[in-house]
């Protein structure tokens, strides 16, 4: 009974390999992409084209949730029991002065913190 509840909560290799794509892009880049849906509904809505207006006003909503789920994957990681293996300890950032219990956190806020440090 317990493997199988330990395979249940693994997210599959798809979902991992997604997760790695998508964690790569911005919030903010979602939330642009909501604001834009925003303004195109409203000019649509301005120009007489109402029922594309609705249309493409229906896609905010989804891109705000696809946003949520980003920074949350962001934030948690995968799986709390793909990580279950992992020891904790004290890491720290090498860009910032985070502070991680977990080595594999340490390391994917070191990649985004990374990004963020060659930009500035």
């Amino acid at each position: 009974m317990e493997d199988y509840e330990m395979s249940s909560r693994t997210e599959d290799q798809f979902t991992k390999t997604i997760e790695d794509y998508t964690s790569a892009i911005p919030s903010s880049g979602y939330l642009g992409v909501a604001l834009g849906a925003m303004a195109l509904s409203m000019v649509c809505q301005a120009t007489g084209r109402g029922k594309w207006g609705n249309f493409i006003a229906q896609w905010v909503p989804t891109w705000l949730i696809i946003g949520v789920y980003n920074k949350l994957v962001k934030l948690e990681g995968h799986d709390q029991s793909d990580r279950g293996a992992e020891q904790l300890g004290e890491y720290s950032c090498d860009f910032c002065d985070s502070k991680f219990s977990l080595q594999s956190d340490r390391q994917n806020h070191q990649k985004h913190c990374s990004l963020r440090s060659t930009v500035n």
